[in-house]
């Protein structure tokens, strides 16, 4: 009987064993998928929270080619800028030079007169020496300020007749010159640079 009590006993031992051995295996389950579920939570989390490189990348580059557009148009309006600036410049200098100009060709034109009267002075003897000498000294400085103002004489005595040039008054045939020459020249012609300032007064030949 005792025996019988103490198998008993073992037996209802190794069932509570094995049910406490069942327990703790589910339990240890159930911890481990909870502790699976918890680190997909986690890992789900990460990913929710990863940056999208590929959009941050494509937003950056649409806005660094808006900026890149209006840098270059910027730099357009600047060039046109620049180029409308250069072309008023050139413009104003050349206005003010025109003007420069066109005011020594009208006080030239007032003084060629005088001066021609002084050369013609030169022609005729004239017994006061004194008087001639002071005439070459005005005329000689009449000259070298003409010079310095970039006004030069007409080549005209020999030469073609040029009509660009020369202003024919006189016409005769005289077959010791060749054909439109220049064969006297009446009044002398003078020009400002390119441009005419008093066209020689000639006679031509043929």
């Amino acid at each position: 009987m005792a025996d019988e009590n103490f198998v008993n006993k073992v037996e209802t031992a190794d069932n509570n064993s094995n049910m406490n051995e069942e327990i703790n295996d589910k339990n240890f389950n159930e911890d481990l998928n909870e502790l699976e579920k918890e680190q997909q939570s986690q890992e789900n989390d990460k990913n929710d929270e990863a940056p999208d490189y590929e959009n941050l990348y494509n937003e950056l580059q649409k806005k660094y080619e808006e900026k890149e557009k209006q840098v270059n148009e910027y730099i357009d309006i600047l060039k046109r800028t620049m180029a409308d600036f250069d072309n008023y410049r050139k413009r104003t200098n050349k206005e003010k030079e025109s003007i420069y100009d066109d005011g020594i060709m009208d006080a030239v034109k007032n003084i060629l007169p005088v001066f021609d009267n002084l050369e013609r002075a030169l022609e005729y003897n004239n017994e006061n020496q004194s008087l001639i000498e002071g005439i070459k000294m005005v005329v000689k400085l009449f000259k070298d300020i003409m010079a310095k103002m970039n006004i030069e004489e007409i080549n005209a005595l020999g030469e073609k007749f040029n009509p660009e040039l020369h202003n024919a008054v006189m016409h005769v045939e005289d077959e010791s010159f060749g054909e439109n020459e220049v064969i006297e020249v009446l009044q002398k012609g003078y020009k400002y640079k390119d441009k005419i300032l008093r066209y020689s007064m000639v006679k031509v030949a043929n």
